[in-house]
């Protein structure tokens, strides 16, 4: 049995977040999928892969994020054992991905159940996306079952490029969700504080966008919304 087909045969689901073109929104989205998934009771571990560590510095801010167990890992052989060991514990799994191609993220693509892939609204942004989604399709081919993989808009500022934006990315294949994020400061201010919008400020435009893109992942991958006793009291108010 190869390390895929192990991680694999466990019960929870690993969404890989992913993109070669560096400041798309890939922590951002990990920390707020977290703590969205966390305030509908399920447990939640994260994997950061980047050797940045923005994932792990915005985790030990004290905030929200800090009351979910992350492993900081950016060497390739031990990415398997890292997501296996939070995969045995826990009901989601995100993985954040460096931003830029490596053998890490190849890795962490073979294992997920869903890669997404945010993408802001430039020329640049899109290209790396469609070549993110082939390296999804090799990894799919090399690991030999299907991976899911949906692109999003990211940072969004208003612009007119957004429909020709998903345009590009339709006629190259790439898959989009509905849902988008706008380029708000409340993301900026939650990443002082390793936190969400969704809990700081839970009736606001940023926390709508986080609901609206959790809620479209939560149902292509059927994941159930059951509350389990001991998972972290993560609490969000007037959704």
């Amino acid at each position: 049995m190869s390390r895929v087909d192990a991680i694999m045969l466990r019960e929870s689901t690993i969404i890989t977040v992913a993109t070669s073109k560096g400041g798309a929104g890939k922590t951002t989205s990990v920390c707020c999928l977290a703590l969205y998934f966390a305030s509908q009771g399920l447990k939640v571990g994260m994997l950061d892969c980047d050797p940045n560590g923005t994932l792990t510095r915005w985790h030990a801010k004290g905030g929200a994020l800090s009351q979910l167990p992350i492993i900081s890992e950016v060497d390739e052989k031990q990415v398997f054992n890292s997501i296996a060991s939070l995969s045995t514990a826990n009901d989601v799994v995100l993985v954040d991905c460096p931003g830029f191609n490596s053998r890490v993220m190849v890795y962490a693509l073979g294992v997920a159940n869903l890669v997404l892939i945010p993408v802001m609204t430039d020329e640049a942004n899109v290209f790396e996306a469609i070549r993110t989604k082939m390296l999804v399709d090799w990894a799919s081919t090399a690991t030999k079952r299907p991976i899911e993989v949906r692109a999003f808009l990211s940072r969004i500022k208003g612009s007119n490029l957004v429909s020709h934006s998903r345009s590009e990315l339709e006629k190259a294949g790439v898959q989009l969700l509905k849902a988008s994020v706008a380029d708000r400061i409340a993301f900026q201010e939650a990443s002082y504080f390793g936190s969400s919008p969704l809990v700081d400020d839970p009736s606001s435009s940023a926390a709508l966008d986080v609901i609206r893109l959790a809620s479209e992942v939560a149902a292509i991958l059927e994941l159930d919304k059951h509350s389990r006793p001991d998972a972290p009291a993560i609490h969000v108010l007037a959704l």
